[in-house]
């Protein structure tokens, strides 16, 4: 039932997020389709096309996942445009007892004559080998494998071009830092010999070239790199020297890109226009994009391919055929790969100014929240990253469309423990979630949990901090739990002194214009005469599922009790289940709840995990959001 409903929501969360990114950057797409819906393996990686005499040639690596022996190269031919169903062109069998993976597959059509399958064989990247096969009937069937010499993979990912006669395979490895080096044959493998390394791993950690031409003769490479930055060197000779590596201005997630130039002089590059957070050297590898240059300096936005917040879109390959069409193939969230066919005379070329891509439908300036009334967000206290940008790229991996920032512990503190309060590090969250598509819902003071409103003698200086982050992050409404001692059925007693600090709370909000919702013990019709009785805008009630449900109340009469004194809601339950699988929610009937009374607002996640893997963040947060997302942001 799970993985059924998950597929659909997938289904669905695709179709909303073509939508929501429109035309406006899909521009010159020809087709747009997976080459395969059902196989044998459950995940696959890596792609790579070729143009043979007969039309497209594909391959990619797949298998129970990457690094299982059982990971095998398989082939798919593109047939008057339909694709054949992927057949197995090589595995890393030994004999009966010792199986290793394969990887990387890398196509190269020898002009008039065989088409070569490079791929890697081995347990990891670190001490793979190189193997190749040769096929004389386009794809169809393929040689006995040959063991490349030591030292030579051939190419590493992507294709192999020809420079005055001699097939140069862009290459790396991974064993002794990352570095650069292209393999080069004369006679279609058969003997070899190498440039290289081109790069200094203490300087910068690049793999995975792809190799560009210039109109004055000179060759640029393109790389992935742990820099933060797509990498690029130069070389003025024809590849027998290169310039230092360098950055050529557009962000790299640490992920795979390819490149290719077009036949009017243009270079092409697929890559996720994405920057890491500060301090990290691995982003989320969503969205995945198309840039071109003129001059493989200045790179202009072209399209964007994917762009939904569940990664993940990934090691694009490139080619441009005979007919003059682009092809591009990439792993589509490890299930499935993904072909598109474009114009490039219809590719548009915009600006990219200071590594942000244009425009508002992007990756880079999503709504989010503005484009749905029920936007999902997650705590970063429940992912396990309070207060840490990796919390920002987590939050979009699990499909949200916003995060909620906790203060920081409180202890015996006289205020949280903020890292926020730095505008350094204030701007850099305001910087990494406007390129990751990721909205701030909203900002918790969970330090409360843990003691009391009523207790504190300094009460004012915490919420001030707080509000002031807000501010920052321009965000409308804080989370305010009343602790230990504000459970107003056990302690009724403190009533007039909690009364009397929200008040005080109350007109600090409305001084700076936000919202302080708190969560208390009380039912709606309680909660409804203590808001009267503190008399201020700047106080309602952030609602939990859970407090209804867990106390017996009828959720939907306390929603419709309370209707706009809610600003906010925690859409979760107790850990025992997914919320799709909670018995103790119609999600459908509450969605017509809170369009009744006219909520349109976020819907934060924080509990309503799995019981039987309570840590796993990103299944448990990963489902319930997708489930959300299937009720109330359909298609």
């Amino acid at each position: 039932m799970k993985t059924k409903s998950m597929l659909l929501t997938m289904g669905l969360l695709l179709s909303f997020t073509a939508c929501r990114q429109g035309a406006e950057w899909k521009k010159g797409i020809l087709i747009d389709e997976f080459v395969y819906e059902k196989t044998s393996f459950p995940e696959c990686h890596s792609a790579s096309l070729a143009e043979t005499p007969e039309g497209i040639v594909l391959t990619f690596f797949g298998g129970t996942k990457e690094r299982h022996p059982d990971a095998s190269i398989w082939i798919c031919r593109n047939e008057n445009g339909v694709w054949t169903e992927p057949e197995k062109a090589a595995d890393g069998v030994v004999n009966d007892t010792l199986r290793y993976p394969c990887w990387n597959p890398v196509l190269y059509q020898v002009p008039g004559e065989e088409l070569l399958l490079f791929y890697k064989v081995g347990p990891s990247p670190g001490s793979w080998w190189g193997c190749m096969k040769r096929s004389f009937d386009n794809g169809k069937t393929w040689s006995a494998e040959e063991k490349l010499p030591e030292g030579i993979i051939g190419p590493v990912k992507n294709k192999p071009v020809v420079v005055d006669g001699k097939l140069f395979c862009p290459s790396s490895t991974e064993n002794r830092g990352w570095r650069l080096h292209i393999d080069v044959t004369e006679d279609k493998g058969k003997t070899w010999t190498q440039i290289g390394p081109l790069n200094d791993p203490a300087e910068w950690l690049a793999i995975q070239p792809s190799i560009l031409f210039h109109k004055n003769g000179d060759l640029q490479i393109l790389c992935r790199t742990r820099n933060r930055l797509v990498g690029s060197t130069w070389s003025t000779d024809r590849g027998r020297t290169w310039s230092q590596l360098e950055g050529v201005g557009l962000p790299n997630n640490n992920s795979g890109t390819d490149a290719v130039t077009l036949k009017d002089g243009r270079h092409l590059l697929v890559y996720n226009h994405v920057e890491p957070p500060a301090g990290e050297t691995k982003g989320a590898r969503t969205p995945l994009n198309v840039a071109l240059s003129k001059d493989g300096k200045t790179w202009y936005a072209s399209l964007v391919l994917e762009d939904s917040p569940i990664s993940q879109y990934s090691y694009p390959c490139v080619i441009q055929s005979s007919d003059g069409f682009v092809h591009i193939a990439y792993t589509w969230r490890r299930q499935r790969i993904k072909y598109v066919k474009i114009d490039p005379a219809k590719l548009k070329m915009k600006e990219i100014e200071n590594g942000i891509w244009p425009g508002k439908e992007t990756a880079q300036a999503v709504e989010g929240a503005g484009s749905t009334p029920f936007p999902i967000s997650v705590c970063d206290w429940m992912i396990l990253k309070r207060q840490k940008l990796g919390a920002i790229t987590l939050a979009r991996e699990i499909g949200c469309d916003g995060l909620e920032i906790d203060m920081g512990g409180l202890g015996n503190r006289p205020t949280f423990d903020n890292k926020l309060k730095d505008p350094e590090v204030l701007a850099e969250f305001k910087r990494t979630a406007q390129v990751s598509g990721i909205r701030f819902s909203s900002v918790a003071m969970s330090g409360f949990y843990a003691q009391s409103l009523v207790d504190r003698e300094d009460f004012i200086t915490p919420v001030q901090d707080c509000i002031d982050v807000m501010k920052g992050l321009g965000v409308g409404v804080a989370f305010l739990p009343l602790g230990v001692k504000g459970d107003l059925v056990q302690y009724p007693e403190l009533r007039p002194a909690i009364v009397e600090r929200l008040r005080v709370i109350g007109r600090m909000a409305e001084q700076e214009k936000v919202v302080i919702g708190i969560e208390t013990s009380l039912d709606a019709e309680g909660d409804k005469a203590l808001l009267q009785e503190i008399g201020s805008p700047g106080i309602k009630i952030y609602f939990n599922f859970a407090r209804a449900l867990q106390s017996g109340k009828d959720l939907h009469r306390e929603l419709r009790l309370l209707g706009d004194d809610i600003c906010m809601i925690h859409c979760t339950n107790k850990d025992s289940v997914w919320l799709e699988n909670d018995p103790m929610i119609d999600m459908p009937a509450v969605k017509q709840t809170l369009e009744e009374i006219g909520y349109r607002g976020w819907l934060v996640m924080e509990r309503s995990r799995d019981a039987s893997q309570a840590r796993n963040v990103r299944g448990n947060y990963g489902a319930n959001c997708a489930y959300l997302k299937s009720v109330f942001q359909p298609e």
